[in-house]
């Protein structure tokens, strides 16, 4: 028995010797590295921008990043999405081009583009009349959108959440048609500057910025009322990737609406994502 207990005694010392070995030689090559992700946005960040969007009441969000999944404050509120369903419109658009084997004209980029550009009404309508309900509840549904409610007759009155916005932008590229991807993608990158308020107005440099604003007066006729609301993807030169999505009840304005998401982002994205260099999915 004496002899046994020395023979395992011996195995567990040369497998304890061997392992700090391997952990010594981990640590001069990166690339033998195994640790869990750090999630970007950080959790003290996710918890200024809940007690932001708290303290004023009316403003939901929802991010997601690569490790962590959504995370957010009153991310399955619904909100009538007035413009920011475009980016639906868009997709749908595009989807049913591809479907029936059509080409993407100059008349129907003489639609798209103003439609997400500079938010055209008239552009949207056209669309719209082309797509219908259908096709923006199949694009929903194909990106994952659960609580998307379309409003028959109103492509602005659909009802929308900050979480399924994010997951539309979060996989953008897989819910755009492979042959009009990169158009599509030009499209939202390119919104006139007058727009590119909240999210791009308060982002740091390095990132790069794809996104589509919403956003509603008061006292329009025939509405819920005012709104303004942006959804985003966002690619840090570094390689983070991360969509957000913000929507109020406030009418827009510096003060309001923008205001409100300018404050979430910044929040949420005032430290840089960190370096990944090295890092190895365990």
């Amino acid at each position: 028995m004496r002899s046994v207990a020395l023979v395992v005694l011996a195995a567990v010392l040369v497998l304890g010797h061997a392992g700090r070995s391997a952990a010594g030689h981990g640590e001069g090559h990166s690339e033998g590295k195994v640790w869990p992700r750090n999630p970007y946005p950080p959790a003290r960040a996710i918890h200024r921008a809940q007690e932001f969007a708290a303290a004023r009441g009316d403003v939901a969000f929802a991010v997601i990043d690569d490790s962590t999944g959504l995370r957010g404050y009153a991310a399955d509120r619904q909100f009538s999405s007035a413009s920011v369903s475009k980016a639906l419109l868009l997709a749908a658009e595009l989807r049913r081009l591809d479907r029936g084997g059509l080409p993407l004209d100059d008349a129907t980029k003489s639609l798209l583009e103003p439609m997400i550009t500079y938010s055209d009404n008239g552009a949207a309508d056209s669309i719209y009349a082309q797509v219908g309900d259908a096709g923006l509840e199949e694009v929903a549904r194909r990106a994952g959108m659960t609580n998307f409610q379309a409003t028959p007759g109103f492509w602005g009155g659909d009802q929308v959440t900050a979480a399924d916005l994010a997951r539309f932008f979060f996989r953008l590229e897989a819910n755009l048609p492979g042959p009009h991807r990169a158009y599509a993608k030009g499209l939202l990158a390119r919104i006139t500057s007058v727009e590119r308020w909240g999210i791009p107005q308060a982002v740091g440099h390095g990132w790069a910025v794809w996104f589509k604003g919403g956003w509603r007066p008061e006292g329009e006729e025939e509405t819920s009322g005012a709104v303004t609301h942006q959804a985003a993807l966002l690619v840090h030169r570094g390689g983070e990737r991360v969509a957000l999505a913000v929507l109020t009840d406030e009418p827009p304005g510096d003060v309001t609406g923008y205001a409100a998401i300018e404050g979430v982002t910044e929040r949420l994205l005032a430290a840089p994502p960190p370096s990944r260099r090295g890092w190895v999915a365990p």
